[in-house]
């Protein structure tokens, strides 16, 4: 394994403007953007309802609000991104064609991560702070230094949490046959990972076990080895319904709860920090071994 970090960033940079030229992805970037600011929007008159009839201003509701439908559809960027990254390149043998000028493999599957993974945080960065921004502005509370810290910190959590359905994406698309088999996976997995998982678990528990306690607790725990249950804890606090479940609670309400500092954040939600991290690590060397390992030949 031989790494040449110039060829892989020439790789990376046409990963990179092939997707920003390429209308089919250009015009999935302006519907997500699109959905993600008309949800702001709804969010930011229920902000600003609650401040000018009720006199509280609950901004924490907006800024949840937004982290939720982005925590559910952001995911779909790294499948569109790498679903067919590999597997479109060895049917129409451009990758044979690669292959024969003096790069290695690892050149070529690190600088197509790169590139995709650039474009995921330039989506990422500017659809969310246009969707915040809406949305205080809707709300009419002004926008604090505190605000914009803690949304590009959201930017950066999203980005880590959609890295690993990119890697994900991308190992499917390294053994599937054909980018409609990979694209039909890879929508599978993403409903199954960010809505099915907690329901198919509690559900076949309940019917095992006829207890509705103890299908409880073995959701809770399994919930534990997806990402998504990591990626709301830190961004909505939905760990406090773990918490609550096993007879204590904790009072944040993820990274937009400014009743509590960004130490107090990281101090309760570090391990889910972490986990997130390593999810996304390990799905990205997983997706690196798989094109090692690629028979190329057609």
């Amino acid at each position: 394994m031989s790494i040449n970090i110039h060829n892989a960033t020439l790789i990376a940079k046409k990963e990179f403007v092939d997707h920003l030229k390429s209308p089919i992805f250009l015009s999935f970037v302006a519907t997500f953007t699109l959905v993600i600011l008309a949800w702001s929007y709804v969010k930011g008159m229920e902000v600003e309802y609650t401040s000018t009839v009720l006199g509280m201003p609950d901004v924490m509701r907006g800024f949840q609000g937004v982290s939720s439908v982005v925590g559910r559809f952001a995911p779909i960027i790294g499948i569109v991104l790498g679903f067919d990254a590999i597997v479109k390149e060895i049917k129409s043998n451009s990758m044979n064609v690669l292959l024969t000028h003096p790069l290695f493999r690892d050149n070529i599957i690190l600088g197509k991560i790169l590139g995709l993974a650039t474009c995921i945080l330039l989506i990422l960065f500017i659809s969310i702070n246009i969707a915040a921004g809406a949305m205080l502005i809707v709300s009419g509370l002004p926008v604090t230094m505190q605000h914009i810290i803690r949304i590009e910190l959201f930017v950066v959590l999203t980005f880590i949490y959609v890295l690993f359905f990119l890697a994900l994406s991308m190992t499917i698309s390294i053994i599937a046959k054909k980018a409609n088999i990979s694209l039909l996976f890879n929508i599978a997995i993403w409903l199954v990972i960010t809505v099915l998982f907690a329901e198919l678990i509690f559900t076949s528990s309940y019917i095992l076990t006829d207890s509705a306690e103890i299908a409880t607790e073995q959701t809770l725990y399994y919930i534990n080895f997806i990402p998504e249950h990591h990626y709301a804890a830190l961004t909505v606090g939905m760990q406090d319904i773990e918490k609550e479940s096993l007879g204590s609670s904790s009072a944040i309400g993820g990274i937009f709860d400014t009743s509590y500092t960004l130490s107090d954040w990281a101090a309760e939600f570090w391990p889910n920090l972490v986990i997130l991290i390593s999810f996304s690590i390990v799905s990205l060397i997983a997706s690196v071994i798989a094109f090692l390992k690629k028979d190329i030949t057609l």
